[in-house]
């Protein structure tokens, strides 16, 4: 297939001639699903403000707020204004009240998943043409066709969004104590940590350490639902583990670490403490979650180290066995530790 092809192609789909200047093979597969991603945007940022009856200055700020430059986006649509007129309706003040807060964390958590979304094309099919067995033009179909689902997909997250809700808001009444501050709440909160990743990760290549993390988070995910916990955070080859109260949090870090009793590759140690934390913008904090964290830096592989508390546990699931005191960073005294038993 020749490049004039593929040059037509894409002046077919939307394309303007001045983009396809100086463009490779590679960038212009990429193109096909720019294109897709870019569609119905079609108003500038002074267009969109005029719309609105809205300032460029505060349209401005509020994409800033989402932690997106607004004068570096591709363009405006319907949408847009559908979020923008939501926020003028705010007769309460609600978005003045908690916007900020609200607003940097949805950007935040919107930003990753947006560039877990471009993997599917940017990392495979993009970077490896010649692996494809297709010609360009199939290519970049190809690549138009994972942006459009990308897309799509993020358009129909407010069910999945709502249901979040739904359990969020049990869960916080739940652990929150009736006469406290709300955002002090009872919960578990566990450590899970890849024994040997650093020197593991040397040895890989970036595919196989890939495939390795995500098999990790994922296992990580399924098992804390199943359990009805959560994923807080993955940090590297770490994740944070957050659930209403010891038994299920020391449930879950246990059926995921022996869920890699028999691959050698994968050796997962845990960390283990509940009580009453902070709770803020979908995060965790105190002492409590420092010595999860802390626990969990000592553990061996295939170990669950835990504190006091879980003695008080009702779980049938595990026996404890206490293993002495540890001394651990940023604790002055020594801390009493439990080895769950599994």
């Amino acid at each position: 297939m020749t490049d004039s092809r593929l040059r037509d192609h894409l002046l077919g789909i939307g394309a303007a001639e001045s983009e396809l200047g100086g463009l490779s093979e590679n960038d212009m597969i990429g193109l096909a699903g720019d294109i897709q991603i870019s569609r119905g945007l079609d108003l500038s940022l002074e267009e969109l403000a005029d719309r609105c009856g809205m300032s460029v200055e505060r349209v401005t700020a509020l994409y800033n707020s989402f932690g997106l430059d607004a004068d570096r986006l591709a363009g405006f649509g319907e949408g847009d204004i559908r979020m923008l007129m939501l926020m003028l309706a705010d007769d309460l003040g609600l978005v003045d009240q908690v916007g900020a807060e609200l607003f940097r964390v949805a950007g935040r958590s919107l930003r990753r998943m947006a560039e877990a979304a471009i993997a599917i094309y940017v990392q495979d099919i993009e970077s490896h043409p010649d692996q494809q067995g297709a010609d360009l033009i199939e290519l970049a179909e190809m690549n138009a066709a994972a942006s459009q689902l990308a897309v799509d997909f993020g358009d129909t997250l407010g069910t999945i969004f709502r249901h979040h809700m739904w359990t969020a808001v049990r869960d916080q009444r739940t652990g929150q104590p009736g006469d406290g501050p709300p955002e002090l709440i009872g919960a578990g909160i566990g450590f899970v940590d890849l024994v040997g990743f650093t020197p593991l990760s040397r040895s890989l290549s970036p595919g196989e350490l890939m495939e390795l993390v995500g098999e990790f988070e994922q296992r990580a995910f399924e098992v804390a639902g199943q359990h009805g916990g959560q994923i807080v955070k993955s940090i590297g080859d770490e994740v944070m583990i957050a659930a209403p109260d010891h038994a299920t949090v020391i449930a879950i870090v246990v059926a995921l670490v022996s869920s890699f009793a028999d691959d050698p590759a994968i050796r997962p140690c845990a960390g283990v403490t509940a009580g009453q934390v902070v709770f803020r913008l979908g995060d965790y904090y105190g002492p409590l979650v420092n010595l999860a964290s802390r626990l969990v830096d000592i553990a061996e592989p295939g170990e669950v180290l835990t504190d006091r508390g879980a003695t008080e546990s009702d779980s049938d699931l595990i026996s404890l066995r206490p293993a002495g005191q540890r001394s651990l960073k940023g604790f002055d005294v020594p801390v009493d530790v439990w080895l769950a038993e599994y």
